[in-house]
């Protein structure tokens, strides 16, 4: 037979075998780690005998309460209850019928594995865990992590197992703001230090202050040494040093402040800032041990912001993707989203290739269809035309009734921009032969598109009004391809001079007769596309 020291919520469960000796603490180096206030460190010891359980008080604040009276030492038989501090426990016989009905079919399948359970708790959310870590652990300099009676094993293995709480909690935060505030808070929960400061390296390379605050929450800037931080961001190592300097409690009478600094040093080496932290009271130094701490909450600190960093590139970029891509190819809204430089606010003057592509008497053709069979007609069109744009790299700025506006060069500039608006006219004429091949066995009429290319300089940014923005391109350039656009005939893809100028590779090209187009003083010299 064996004993279960179970609690009276039912949350905690001990199982005690004989022989043993156990000591119960709020500490999680404990044998039986019970996290509550009201229980002492190294709470009480208890000696496990085949139907006994002896206790005995280590001197606990609390106290160890037995039959309502506060005892040094008792004796405990199944049924019994004692109370550590606020915490109620009842010692319960352990055998394959006392089992309670919530833990039943847990212990049935533990069985049937071949496992035995030992001991079970709850697990606490990230933020109760740390504070029950805080609270349990003895390496607060500010609170009680000074108990000579801790050997420096169990310090150094509390102070990890406090990084690893920290750890959890830095990392589910949200913002660079959010973080900074924590890590704030925990560097005064864990230092014993006056003030504590926290610089970032902005996109530009430059240190800039983020946070800097006293343990009583006032904002008071550090300036900290322009040589310190030069040692420590070079060759990234972390300083304790002595300074002098005004202090609060002086009313600014120098005085001399011991200090500590260390790199916030993220993924690939680089350094994104620094932690400072520093104290000017006399007998309070920041020693060997903090520094050593300093740096391995530093580098959490420093893994915590580049995820959340990371995260905001990765969730801005995929907007940008999200909205880009209705009207660039996947490919070239990816690497806008990777480049926001290439959309700067308020345009700028590029030279493009410009297309417009509209279907030869629409009206008509519109007149003698149903609506729903009109816009369906159109939604397999304009479906054809985008992908023969996305697939000569082009850039989708509009569709105008019947008519298809892209263009190459903007945001993204190629040298062969023209080349790939003249592959992507030749490639529409080719996809509207087969959409009149599939429409002819449906019974739809056939249709006949007309081509204009033109290139030249552009603005090319966002129109539109503060509800509606879109990124398109105007000048004298998109208004003389609409116009050759005009003049095409079915089938027909006409292009102006500069763009036969701006052509890199070969194309089947023909003259035409120039063209007076609609406010041109003189008349265009105007080329066929050979199809």
């Amino acid at each position: 037979m064996t004993l279960r020291l179970v609690s009276a919520d039912g949350n905690l469960t001990f199982e005690l075998r004989p022989g043993l000796t156990l000591v119960l603490g709020r500490a999680l180096s404990c044998d039986l780690p019970v996290l509550d206030p009201t229980i002492s460190r190294k709470h009480a010891e208890l000696a496990v005998s085949a139907d006994s359980v002896t206790v005995r008080d280590l001197g606990s604040s609390n106290g160890t309460w037995f039959q309502g009276i506060r005892a040094t030492d008792a004796r405990l038989t199944a049924g019994d209850r004692v109370v550590f501090g606020k915490v109620s426990f009842e010692l319960k016989q352990h055998t394959e019928f006392l089992i309670d009905d919530r833990t039943a079919e847990l212990r049935r399948r533990a069985a049937r594995a071949g496992t035995t359970i030992i001991r079970q708790i709850p697990v606490p959310d990230a933020d109760q865990a740390l504070e029950n870590a805080l609270m349990a652990s003895g390496v607060q300099p500010a609170i009680d992590a000074r108990d000579p009676a801790l050997s420096q094993y169990q310090r150094d293995r509390q102070k990890l197992m406090l990084l690893v709480e920290i750890s959890k909690a830095l990392t589910r935060t949200a913002s660079v703001d959010a973080l900074l505030e924590r890590m704030l808070h925990f560097t005064f929960r864990l230092l014993d230090v006056e003030s504590v400061a926290i610089s970032l390296f902005d996109e530009g390379g430059t240190l800039v202050p983020r946070i800097s605050r006293t343990r009583d929450g006032a904002d008071v800037p550090r300036t900290i040494s322009p040589a310190l931080v030069q040692t420590v961001v070079e060759q990234k190592v972390a300083i304790v040093s002595d300074a002098e300097g005004p202090s609060l409690e002086s009313g600014g009478v120098p005085t001399v402040r011991s200090a500590g600094c260390a790199p916030l040093i993220a993924s690939e080496g680089r350094v994104v800032g620094l932690l400072y932290v520093d104290s000017p009271r006399p007998g309070v130094r920041v020693s060997d041990e903090d520094l050593d701490f300093l740096v391995a909450f530093a580098g959490i600190g420093a893994v915590a912001l580049d995820n959340i960093r990371f995260g905001e590139r990765i969730r801005h970029e995929a907007r940008v993707r999200e909205n880009f891509e209705r009207f660039f190819t996947p490919h070239m809204a990816e690497r806008i989203a990777a480049m926001p430089e290439a959309l700067g606010l308020g345009g700028e003057r590029r030279q493009v290739a410009v297309l417009f592509a509209d279907i030869r008497g629409f009206t008509e053709l519109a007149s003698s269809m149903a609506p729903d069979a009109t816009a369906s007609l159109l939604s397999d069109f304009f479906t054809e035309m985008v992908e023969c744009v996305f697939r000569h790299g082009g850039t989708l700025d509009k569709f105008i009734g019947d008519a298809v506006m892209a263009q190459w060069g903007a945001p993204l500039h190629s040298e062969d921009d023209a080349d790939r608006a003249l592959d992507a006219a030749r490639d529409m004429l080719r996809a509207v032969d087969e959409l009149n091949v599939a429409w002819r066995t449906r019974g739809r009429p056939e249709i006949q598109i007309g081509i204009g290319l033109n290139f030249g300089d552009v603005f090319a940014g966002y129109t539109g009004s503060e509800r509606r923005l879109e990124y398109t391109v105007i000048g004298d350039t998109v208004n003389t391809a609409s116009r050759l656009c005009a003049w095409a005939e079915g089938g027909e893809i006409l292009l102006s001079e500069p763009v036969k100028a701006a052509l890199t590779r070969p194309h089947q090209i023909s003259p035409r007769p120039p063209l007076n187009l609609r406010g041109k003083a003189e008349p265009v010299t105007v080329f066929r596309a050979v199809r």
